[in-house]
């Protein structure tokens, strides 16, 4: 996750010395051309040259600061403010009535809602980090698993009856739908169990 992290903010910060520079050198080669305008023109009172040059400058340097900061700038609050929004509704969504468990691409869990917390007994802290299989009742065979993978990585889902331990040891019935969660390369990168009590 950090290495994720570290490679996603080196290209932001790619990405913002490659605006400065751009920024920079448009600012540069306007003024030059604001200089062999304002060379060309006859001569005029200091006050004169001193608005006009301000003027052509801002006129030049504007469609530039527009297309490079502005809009950009814009349609990132506004992506920012729709993954808000779908955050809150996720949000919503994840504490439902049914147990929910998330992991990520190699099955260790990063999230359980309070309804899966119940039933199992567990805390988060308990369970955040570790695989699934500390569930795992001993009543179903390697092979039941090899299939519901095979299954879920062939399909991106699973359903079916299975059992859960709680932390006390007992284990009980209950139903369950896995889903693969795939990024826009259309890898995985989180599943997600929701179970029907």
């Amino acid at each position: 996750m950090s290495s994720k992290s570290s490679i996603l903010r080196m290209k932001h910060h790619q990405s913002a010395v490659w605006l400065l520079i751009v920024l920079a050198v448009s600012v540069y080669i306007m003024e030059l051309l604001v200089m062999f305008t304002m060379d060309k023109l006859p001569p005029m009172p200091k006050m004169a040259v001193f608005m006009l040059d301000a003027a052509l400058l801002t006129l030049l340097t504007f469609p530039v600061f527009y297309f490079f900061v502005f809009r950009p700038l814009v349609q990132n609050i506004t992506e920012l403010q729709q993954a808000k929004d779908d955050l809150r509704t996720i949000s919503v969504a994840f504490e439902s009535k049914d147990p929910i468990l998330i992991t990520d691409a190699d099955a260790n869990i990063l999230r359980a809602n309070k309804m899966f917390l119940k039933i199992t007994g567990y805390t988060s802290e308990e369970i955040i980090g570790k695989n699934p299989r500390i569930f795992n009742t001993g009543r179903f065979s390697e092979d039941y698993y090899k299939r519901m993978w095979g299954q879920l990585l062939r399909n991106g889902f699973w359903a079916g009856d299975t059992r859960i331990m709680d932390k006390r040891g007992r284990d009980f019935p209950i139903g369950m739908v896995v889903s693969a969660v795939k990024n826009e390369q259309q890898e995985t990168t989180h599943y997600v169990a929701i179970y029907d009590v």
